[in-house]
């Protein structure tokens, strides 16, 4: 019996040490072929990208400074400078953005006012019998605006603060809005009748955000963010002192007071205006769209705060960009009540 058993035993082990040999020849033939031929520069590498060329993990800061460019925002709370966006702005952002897109009216519609003029010959105020006064007003504005500028470079060594600051934005795009319409002018006497529609529909286009941003512009530096800055942001002493001076100069009294004065002229008042439309309001927020995208996706990032009012990280900054769109629409009404008015 022992026999049977132990003979038993003998055939077990040997089909057992078959089917394992069997097992580790076949593994073998699956197995990958083992390189002899050294470390390559890919030798058990984590990628084939070289950890050099790797993408840098991205941070939304770009300077080390704590959210405060030159340390000029240093007086603002650190968590109005660092961190993350309020949800609630951020739907708000959404919500806008979109609206710019599917409220577009289609089409866009603009009177050529100055072309129309020029070719109907309904112009009767003129200068020395040879350019109109709407136009002359034009170019007066239009080069004043340069001379602003241009004054900017000389005195202060740079103009770097028009293309991020909405006030220089404001600047920009009346002084714009008269040369085009100038330009418009001179192309259409000339009879360049196509460059001449083309340009006056243009200039027209700029009537509405023009006055508008310049009204804003006047408003909220003089009553909110002069106030804010003078008390909160400078101590006393010397250097308020030296941004008294500074606010009251020649510079910031033209972009701060006299940009409304001179953006009223052609667009509501003077022989030459006409009445908004939708296509007039939904440019003037194409523009608060665009600025906005630089201000919180461009200038967030350097740290650069120049309207707390707007803080991203605050969700009470939802209320100032709903009023300013809606301060936006109650403009384009008294625009036009206005204009009706005269």
């Amino acid at each position: 019996m022992f026999d049977r058993i132990s003979s038993q035993r003998v055939v077990v082990g040997n089909k057992v040490a078959a089917t394992a040999d069997s097992n580790m020849k076949q593994h073998k033939r699956n197995a990958r072929p083992v390189s002899r031929a050294g470390a390559t520069p890919y030798h058990r590498a984590e990628s084939y990208v070289p950890q050099a060329k790797r993408l840098r993990e991205f941070k939304w800061l770009i300077y080390d400074n704590n959210g405060s460019y030159n340390g000029w925002f240093d007086w603002l709370p650190i968590w109005m400078r660092v961190g993350y966006f309020s949800p609630f702005v951020v739907v708000s952002l959404i919500f806008f953005y979109s609206a710019i897109y599917w409220c577009r009216p289609r089409p866009l519609h603009f009177e050529a006012i100055v072309y129309e003029t020029v070719v109907s010959g309904k112009e009767v105020d003129y200068f020395w019998d040879t350019i109109p006064k709407t136009a002359a007003l034009d170019l007066a504005i239009f080069l004043w605006g340069i001379i602003v500028v241009v004054y900017a470079k000389i005195t202060l060594g740079s103009i770097g603060a028009f293309p991020i600051s909405f006030t220089g934005w404001s600047w920009l795009l009346l002084s714009m809005r008269a040369g085009i319409e100038f330009a418009a002018w001179v192309a259409t006497s000339l009879d360049y009748l196509a460059l001449g529609k083309r340009l006056a529909i243009a200039g027209s286009s700029l009537r509405m955000v023009a006055i508008t941003n310049a009204c804003v512009v006047c408003t909220i530096w003089n009553l909110i963010l002069f106030p804010i800055i003078y008390f909160f942001s400078i101590k006393d002493g010397e250097k308020r002192r030296s941004f008294l001076k500074f606010n009251f100069g020649f510079f910031m009294t033209n972009i701060h007071v006299l940009n409304f004065p001179m953006a009223i002229i052609n667009t509501v008042y003077g022989s030459q205006i006409r009445l908004f439309t939708f296509s007039d309001l939904w440019v003037a927020y194409l523009v608060i769209m665009l600025y906005s995208i630089v201000y919180y996706f461009v200038m967030d990032r350097r740290g650069m705060h120049f309207y707390p009012i707007f803080c991203p990280r605050s969700a009470f900054s939802v209320g100032s960009i709903m009023g300013v769109l809606g301060l936006y629409y109650y403009l384009f009404l008294k625009w036009n009540e206005l204009m009706m008015m005269m």
